[in-house]
């Protein structure tokens, strides 16, 4: 029962950090410079740290609630079925080895109680996401949440409503997982954990929070103390106000923010380590005076190139929910990133629609910046001998910039899908569809150009001949199959478009006109999340052939469908701006 127990308790850990953020307030979210507890026992220099210091508003957790009991059915279900499948796939294999003679092999994975025992602890801990099961777990749904870095040390910190019933909670989970976690006490406090002889998973209530951390099994009582917040650091992180001074910079609110400091991390095995960072190194033999003089300055440069990862959400209600995630770079580096992207007609504009999708590059843009870092490798060398490989591919990449490229190929800008509909398609019965409608652009400086290239390959196109004048013509091919007998083209100075379906012809030349996203985005796509979740929910059903697979394919179809049910759109994009490399994202609930 040993690696049921930890699984367990890893389980219950992310499932309880979850249960952090769903919750429910009058007020709207506080900033983030408020006096949030968790962030009390954070150190100002932590290398990494994600909080949710304020739950979903009222009007989100309304709105999911009704669909909640569904989805974690779905859930439920679903992990029942995988266990169950794994172990009657360990006993088949098991027989296949007994029967070839090869006594060796062991028994199961895992055995029939053991599923049982995990599917039990499973469901305990599903059952907490409920507002009935978060207070009989010692939550609140006020409660805050950090994950964050003691050192290298990750801890998960959850500020507790009631420490008896949280309490109970592990005590509970323990029996249904048919192993209790050992105990200790430093300072007077209890704590218990799970492990082996290398690491253990250490969970303690201090302070009327829930502390939890992975932790070397031989860390010293010190090292532990800082781990578990017994000893407070000098200096947290809401007295340096970082985090908040992250959120005044990317308008993220505190229902969730966090950072990732590049450049300390790699600080941390650069300098010489102190605190419980010279423990964990010390621990893995890892010597910093191992690296030359040249090595850590060289290292130190490139951690600067991208100094550090920021994310959040920057809105958080009932129609959507808004995030951006930021790897933040050298101010030259996000320079030259920034003139790589191309304005594509359409691109980075929601269509509605079941999917849309594209991409967009200025490839000459891209021949420059890269030739720009070699020049700077050749001008200034990689002198520490970790970084010879590098150095070594400056030599490969002058030799790719040497081979010769169309100069259509450098007029190409990118392109742009857009699928606005599918009818009559059923996986289940393996029936294609009887109906598509699809859109696609093609940008690039000389668009006439490229279709001239198309019409050496088709007689059809040639016949078109097609002005760009973004007039929509029928076109008509015995290499286009059903459900697509024929198409609309349109074509621009700056792009060509096709469109198939009912409506292609309407459609067609709008696309040439479209407005593009700004700023252009390297990539972006936008998505029906309820009709694509059961699409997926279609696919594997179709794909399961045996009555296990069949019943795990049910099982997955359930989850997706209860998904669609919950999401409406979702969108993200690629972009690259002054600041560095931009993903935002877009959830939309369903009504």
């Amino acid at each position: 029962m040993h690696r049921l127990a930890k699984a367990a308790t890893l389980l219950s850990l992310t499932l309880l950090a979850a249960l952090g953020g769903c919750g429910k307030k009058t007020e709207p979210p506080a900033e983030m410079g408020g006096d949030y507890v968790v962030l009390r026992y954070v150190d100002a220099d932590t290398p990494y740290l994600f909080a949710a210091l304020e739950p979903a508003p009222d009007d989100v957790y309304e709105k999911i609630e009704p669909r909640l009991d569904k989805l974690l059915d779905a859930y439920r279900d679903l992990i029942s079925v995988t266990l169950r499948e794994g172990l009657e796939q360990d006993r088949l294999e098991q027989a296949a080895d007994e029967a070839a003679g090869d006594s060796a092999s062991g028994g199961p994975d895992i055995d029939e109680e053991s599923a049982e025992r995990i599917i039990a602890v499973v469901d305990h801990l599903l059952g907490m996401f409920s507002a009935e099961g978060m207070k009989e777990a010692g939550l609140s749904r006020d409660s805050e949440v950090a994950l964050y870095g003691a050192g290298l040390l990750p801890v998960l910190r959850i500020t507790l409503a009631d420490v008896a019933a949280f309490e109970k909670t592990l005590a509970e989970l323990e029996t249904e997982a048919g192993t209790e976690m050992q105990s200790a006490t430093l300072d007077r406090v209890t704590y218990r954990y799970v492990g082996d002889d290398e690491a253990r998973v250490v969970i303690a209530i201090v302070d009327e929070q829930m502390v939890a951390s992975l932790v070397p099994t031989s860390l010293s009582e010190d090292g532990l103390r800082t781990v578990l917040g017994l000893t407070k650091p000098t200096r947290s992180i809401a007295e340096s106000g970082a985090l908040a001074d992250i959120a005044g910079k990317y308008g993220y609110t505190a229902n969730g923010a966090g950072f990732v400091d590049i450049e300390r991390l790699a600080g941390t095995f650069l300098d010489a380590p102190s605190g419980i960072n010279a423990e964990v190194l010390a621990l893995a033999d890892y010597d910093a005076a191992a690296l030359s003089d040249v090595c850590r300055e060289e290292m130190r440069g490139l951690a600067a190139i991208a100094p550090r990862l920021v994310t959040g959400y920057t809105e958080y209600n009932a129609e959507r929910m808004t995030s951006n995630t930021v790897l933040e770079l050298r101010s030259d580096i996000a320079a030259g990133l920034s003139k790589l992207t191309a304005a594509v007609p359409g691109l980075g504009i929601d269509h509605g629609g079941l999917v849309s999708f594209g991409m967009s590059i200025d490839l000459l843009a891209a021949r420059e910046f890269y030739e720009a870092r070699l020049d700077a490798m050749d001008e200034n060398p990689f002198r520490c001998e970790l970084l010879g490989g590098m150095q070594a591919g400056v030599a490969q990449g002058r030799a790719a910039l040497e081979q010769p490229v169309p100069p259509i190929v450098y007029g190409f800008k990118g392109f742009l899908a857009i699928v606005d509909g599918v009818e009559g398609l059923d996986l289940a019965r393996k029936q294609p569809p009887t109906s598509i409608d699809l859109r696609l652009l093609l940008a690039s400086d000389n668009a006439p150009g490229l279709l001239a290239m198309g019409t050496m390959f088709s007689p059809e196109l040639a016949a078109l001949n097609l002005q760009a004048d973004g007039k929509p013509v029928r076109f008509e091919s015995p290499q286009l199959q059903p459900p697509i007998e024929a198409a609309w083209l349109a074509l621009s100075d700056g792009a060509i478009a096709l469109a198939v379906g009912q409506r292609g012809e309407q459609q067609v030349g709008g696309m040439l006109s479209a407005k593009a996203g700004e700023p252009p985005p390297l990539f972006s796509m936008h998505m029906d999340a309820a009709r694509y979740y059961s699409f997926i929910g279609d696919a594997v059903t179709a794909q399961q052939d045996e009555p296990a697979s069949a019943e795990q394919g049910r099982a997955v179809k359930n989850l997706m469908q209860s998904l669609s049910e919950l999401i409406d759109r979702v969108s993200i994009s690629v972009m690259f701006t002054e600041r560095g490399i931009e993903i935002p994202a877009v959830t939309t609930l369903a009504d």
